[in-house]
């Protein structure tokens, strides 16, 4: 099976970790020919560890120039004469599609990641409403526009997301994302403080300065300041907004800004809880890891999330932006070891059940010998 990876980059996000494991998984198989094509580089992110595996990787040199990458992924595509595409992330989905307007070889999938348009974004003091309805019309006119399109939801809730917008009917599936189980062992320390992990790009939609709002408030009204955060990931839009938030409230002794790490395993079994309070998510692959590291979750009331988690006891649930309840539910946690160690175990169970790597592969795989015997 010749099988084409079309995604925006290797960068740090969970789409393009889910896609970096599958594309492993591909690769030590005999029966599969794998070329992962970028439209572009990151310098921070999977791209060594891409090449260090021996995974086949073209990226796109051209200028940010849109019908330049649609002639690029159109000569890939009638040279390498693929059995599938699969392409992932907004850009990437835009790209195939036109695409297909010039070369119809192979059968393209299309995984959707995300719910990008959630009202919740109107919340976003940086972002365009007109640039935003503006790109939800291209998304919803390139996809009627193109046939034979197979949809790969990461949940229910992004497939529901896009339902009524791409007119979808019996062309997709739902397979969740699936992690690596996460074998470092709890580092032993003297260290009292109560430590909070989060990981995520620093952008609107991770919500990370409402942990910040919810850490100050604990310490104006309760006089607790042993609480405290690492924030992994790479900087954002709102990387400022947090840096300015932290000077300004003192909080620099409490409140670790890490960036891109490489041991986030480690990290996570280190800390005591992971506290997740995003706005919108497709999936939230950071969460998984949190499972599979055993923590106990705080995690935003969005349907998304509870789906994830798959239980209301599962985890501690806060209203988005609510830092108050937010608050609320780190004290809970830091004044209750058994509530943790009950969290922490659902956790590990959930991830065990739904989100093992080994068995979201094999369906990933089935998926693509099911769309090779079909027509849609």
């Amino acid at each position: 099976m010749k099988i084409i990876i079309l995604i925006n980059s290797l960068g740090a996000g969970g789409a393009e970790r889910s896609m970096v494991e599958f594309a492993k998984f591909l690769h030590l198989r005999n029966d599969v020919n794998l070329n992962i094509v970028c439209l572009k580089h990151k310098k921070i992110g999977l791209e060594k560890e891409v090449e260090n595996f021996g995974i086949n990787t073209i990226y796109y040199e051209g200028n940010n120039n849109l019908k330049s990458k649609i002639k690029f992924i159109s000569q890939i595509i009638k040279n390498e004469n693929p059995d599938i595409i699969h392409s992932v992330l907004a850009e990437s989905n835009l790209v195939l599609r036109l695409s297909r307007l010039f070369v119809s070889k192979g059968k393209v999938i299309q995984s959707l990641v995300n719910t990008p348009y959630s009202l919740e974004r109107k919340k976003d003091s940086q972002l365009s409403w007109q640039k935003f309805q503006l790109a939800k019309k291209v998304d919803e006119w390139t996809a009627r526009l193109t046939s034979n399109i197979f949809y790969h939801a990461i949940t229910n809730e992004v497939y529901h997301h896009y339902l009524p917008l791409f007119k979808i009917k019996d062309n997709y599936r739902i397979i969740y994302r699936g992690r690596r189980e996460n074998s470092n062992k709890k580092s032993s320390s003297l260290n009292n403080d109560f430590q909070l992990i989060n990981t995520g790009r620093q952008e609107f939609a991770k919500g990370q300065i409402d942990i910040l709002y919810a850490l100050n408030f604990i310490k104006e009204e309760y006089d607790i300041t042993n609480i405290n955060l690492q924030i992994l990931g790479r900087e954002g839009q709102y990387t400022k907004k947090i840096l300015d938030y932290i000077s300004a409230n003192d909080l620099s002794d409490q409140v670790k800004i890490l960036g891109f790490v490489n041991d986030v395993e480690k990290r996570l079994v280190d800390a005591d809880a992971f506290i997740f309070p995003s706005y919108y998510e497709g999936l939230g692959g950071a969460l998984l890891e949190a499972f599979s590291a055993k923590l106990p979750c705080i995690c935003s009331n969005i349907p998304v999330l509870r789906e994830v988690v798959g239980s209301e006891h599962g985890a501690l649930f806060s209203q988005p932006g609510d830092y108050k309840e937010l608050a609320m539910n780190i004290l809970r946690l830091y004044n209750d070891k058994a509530l943790r160690d009950d969290l922490g175990n659902y956790s590990y169970t959930r991830f065990q059940e739904k989100f093992d790597l080994n068995t979201i592969n094999s369906e990933m795989f089935q998926m693509y010998n099911d769309v090779l015997k079909t027509e849609f």
